[in-house]
């Protein structure tokens, strides 16, 4: 299934269950408001969860010193902003929007973007719109059925790649992959090799796992969770070669690679900001400054 299709599917299922439990537990009176409640609901559960994720964050890797709460709000507010417009409007409704045409241009960079767990390509409207990668020929991808394993995820990585570089003349691509997009892209790399790739660029990935992977949906999920034998297999096979390819921006705020330490793979190149939530990266300007640098270096 795709995201679009099974976001698109949540959304109905909530309205309609928040509107007839409204419209059973309101007073007579007010039933007519039972609507506003359905549709309120998506909302409030994405807020929700977020709190949720903001606080198991904050009890099992605190930031030393703590954040303030006046820190943790402001970063959880934007989060949520985020979250709400990518979840509720861009990804289920947006998906198919049309990307930048590819130029026949051997030596302009070309790149492919890379979404993480229960998104789609949508996820990089922003990155597209901000024109940070207009120098680039940029191609993006969608990562299904949503829940396979990461493993399955390889070949559509390997024919996105072949297509960019068919199109654009480019001898290798940037891969840039946010949260199980990087993992994917490792996946990739041990399947096929790193002849074609210039370098990996990861935001937020949790190359080491994270604990919340446990609570996640789907093979893909369980296999991102911290300690488990998918990322320990992956590790083992990243050789020094593709290694020296990867840069991993990471935040001190992510609300869900825990610990957060887990978005960096040693002995790479990290970049590390503070102030912006897991989803929020793929949207923050210093992130779209350093992806911008980081992609005329290689292509350089």
């Amino acid at each position: 299934m795709k995201a679009s299709t099974l976001l698109r599917l949540w959304l109905t299922a909530m309205v309609v269950i928040g509107t007839l439990l409204a419209a059973w537990l309101l007073p007579a009176q007010a039933r007519g408001w039972a609507w506003a409640v359905g549709v309120l609901l998506p909302f409030a559960l994405a807020a929700v969860v977020l709190a949720i994720e903001f606080a198991l964050a904050a009890a099992l890797d605190p930031r030393a010193p703590r954040a303030t709460a006046a820190h943790v709000l402001a970063v959880y507010a934007r989060e949520v902003g985020v979250s709400w417009r990518m979840f509720l409007f861009e990804q289920p409704f947006r998906a198919t929007f049309p990307e930048p045409p590819i130029e026949r241009d051997p030596h302009r960079p070309a790149v492919l973007l890379v979404h993480g767990y229960l998104c789609n390509r949508a996820v990089w409207r922003p990155l597209l719109a901000s024109r940070a990668l207009a120098h680039c020929n940029v191609a993006t991808v969608n990562l299904q059925p949503v829940f396979a394993p990461i493993d399955a995820y390889a070949d559509a990585i390997a024919s996105a790649v072949q297509r960019l570089r068919a199109a654009s003349g480019a001898a290798r691509v940037v891969l840039i992959g946010h949260s199980m997009g990087g993992i994917a892209i490792r996946a990739y790399l041990r399947k096929h090799g790193d002849e074609h790739v210039a370098r990996a660029i990861t935001i937020g990935s949790p190359h080491a796992g994270t604990v919340l992977g446990r609570l996640g949906h789907g093979v893909n999920a369980r296999q991102m969770a911290r300690g488990g034998a998918y990322m320990a297999a992956l590790q083992a096979a990243l050789t020094a070669a593709p290694r020296a390819k990867f840069v991993c921006l990471a935040s001190r705020d992510d609300n869900m690679i825990v610990p957060r330490a887990s978005a960096l793979i040693p002995g790479t190149r990290h970049v590390v900001f503070d102030r912006v939530g897991h989803l929020a990266m793929v949207e923050d300007a210093r992130v779209w400054r350093a992806l911008a640098e980081l992609v005329e270096t290689a292509a350089a």
